[in-house]
Formats: structure tokens, sequence, C-alpha cells
């Protein structure tokens, strides 16, 4: 009996010590991956739709920006932001929270800006402004109604 409870509490031992070595592995390259990811910054895509010129991923979301035109810091630009599919609604609010990639500052670039329907080939769409107080690569995150739509990468010169 004495020799099973031994058996028992070795294995114990020897399951837990695995389970946590195997967690601190899975945490180690979740950070590994999120610091590539942080590294990785690059500009979104460009493409049209319709009239439209934007920056973003087609069929989700972008904003009107001309390919080779510069975003330009600290000078407010108007930006249509474009949006595809049934879970964007007409009367919808956007938020665009954007991080800049060195100083990881977050800011909110876009406060409650009403989508107002079709437009370019989109589903709906919301006019804006928006102001970048510094140079260099901008996250861009798009919420409607509090919900994370995704991200658009940006390169705004100084």
């Amino acid at each position: 009996m004495k020799k099973i409870l031994g058996v028992v509490i070795c294995g114990l031992i020897i399951v837990g010590c695995s389970h946590k070595e195997s967690k601190d592995i899975i945490e180690q390259d979740s950070q590994i991956l999120a610091i590539a990811k942080e590294v990785a910054w690059e500009e979104s895509s460009h493409f049209t739709s319709e009239n439209l010129s934007l920056i973003g991923k087609p069929q989700l979301l972008g904003f009107t920006h001309n390919e080779g035109e510069n975003i330009v810091a600290n000078k407010t630009g108007k930006y249509g932001w474009h949006f595809w599919g049934d879970s964007v609604k007409t009367g919808d609010f956007l938020i665009v929270k954007g991080t800049h990639q060195l100083t990881h500052i977050e800011m909110e670039l876009v406060t409650n800006a009403k989508l107002i329907g079709p437009n370019g080939g989109a589903d709906n769409h919301a006019p804006t402004n928006m102001t970048f107080p510094q140079g260099g690569m901008w996250k861009l995150d798009a919420y409607i109604d509090g919900r994370l739509v995704d991200s658009v990468y940006v390169k705004v010169q100084t």
C-alpha cells in the first residue's frame, strides 16, 4: 500500500512539474509572438473601391487615402472610413484609437463618428478628421459601438 501511495505521489509531482513547465513555455512563446508582431508593423495595403482610393483591408475596412500621398503629423486631414459587412449598421458609432509604434502612446483619434450609409462600394461609411501628433508608424484600431473591427497601419511623416 505504501509503495502504491509513493508511486501515485511521484506521478503527481512529475505531472505537476510538467504542466508548469509547459505553461511557462506557452507563456514565453506568446510573449515572443507579441513582440514579433510589434516589431513587424508594416503599412497596410492600398486598394480601390469604385472611385475611392483607400488604405486598410479590402472588403473589411479602410479609410480614404491616395497611395503616394503623405499623412503629415500635426496636420488635420479629412478621411472617410469605409466598412463592409452586415455587422456594421447605419447609425452605429465609430471610434478610432491610434497607437504609436515607438512610444506605445495610445490616443483616441476619432470620437463617436456616426455611420451614415453606403458609399464608394462599401456597406457603410463615416466622414472623419484625424490629426497625428507625431510622425512614425501608427496602428489604428477601429471600433464600431465598442467592438473592435480590425486595425489599419499607416506611416505618418513629420
